[in-house]
């Protein structure tokens, strides 16, 4: 009595297991392997969805006749089977240093960590283009009392900036006043009329700390007030490399944090005789 309640409750385990796998919708098979419908990956607003079914079903059939073509007629299957496994060494290798370095690395760097790397490798963060800070104001011609920006522009005075920030917000197309970034002059020239920028671009004497231009077309005018500038071949400002000089930093650091890992790793092999090469 109990083998047959047993045989009876296998078969009703079987028919369900069968019923649950039948529920899933075919879209495609390649010999004995088929696609299903839940593994369609999400069709987008965009697509009508029976054409995106069957493009991707389309996409998937290829794959799998390619693989069988391949695994029936490529001989060198070890030199396959080899490659795979130094890619899966070097993939575990990698995510376990990544492991490593995020427990281990010390990402905080001192600002004088910075200015000391700097000054010992200045030589190497030389201009590639010419670089400035500037106050810059891009208005139409038609603004109102446009006298009032012409006459605070050139100011680095707090009280000044705030009062032509607030005209700013309301009236200037683009502007960027006080403690402002360092940019590219090349790049920034190209927001200037076109004859004079070109002129501006070409021209490597004409700046001067300080100075001021006013240009004009027939919709804008632009107020550029020269805070500072670097030539191209000088070298660079610490705040403009800090960031650089951040990143080699830190890389040092997970270089180091590496190196350390796979010098105690040799060390403890050694120790406990896991490791030993032979004479």
């Amino acid at each position: 009595m109990l083998r047959n309640k047993l045989i009876l409750f296998i078969c009703l385990l079987f028919i369900c297991c069968k019923e649950r796998v039948s529920d899933r919708i075919e879209v495609a098979r390649v010999f004995d392997e088929y696609l299903y419908l839940d593994q369609i990956p999400p069709i987008p607003n965009t697509s009508d969805s029976a054409i995106f079914v069957q493009k991707f079903s389309n996409e998937w059939a290829k794959k799998r006749l390619l693989l069988n073509k391949a695994e029936y007629n490529f001989n060198n299957k070890s030199y396959v089977d080899s490659l795979l496994n130094v890619y899966r060494e070097s993939l575990l290798i990698h995510y376990y240093k990544e492991a490593m370095i995020q427990t281990y690395l010390d990402t905080i760097i001192l600002d004088s960590l910075v200015s000391d790397y700097y000054n010992s490798n200045i030589e190497n963060f030389q201009l590639k283009e010419t670089i400035v800070k500037l106050n810059y104001i891009k208005i139409k011609n038609i603004a109102p009392n446009i006298e009032f920006v012409a006459s605070h522009y050139n100011s680095l005075n707090n009280n000044d900036l705030d009062s032509l920030e607030d005209y700013c917000f309301q009236f200037a197309e683009r502007f960027f006043l006080g403690d402002v970034e360092w940019v590219s002059w090349s790049d920034f020239s190209k927001e200037l009329p076109i004859e004079r920028g070109y002129y501006y671009k070409q021209n490597k004497l004409f700046f001067d700390k300080h100075d001021q231009l006013k240009l004009e077309d027939s919709v804008y005018t632009y107020f550029i007030f020269i805070q500072d500038f670097r030539i191209k071949g000088s070298s660079a400002p610490l705040e403009y490399v800090s960031s650089l000089i951040r990143k080699v930093l830190i890389n040092k650091r997970k270089k180091e944090v590496v190196d350390n890992i796979e010098y105690e790793l040799i060390q403890d092999a050694v120790s406990n005789n896991n490791f030993k090469i032979y004479d």
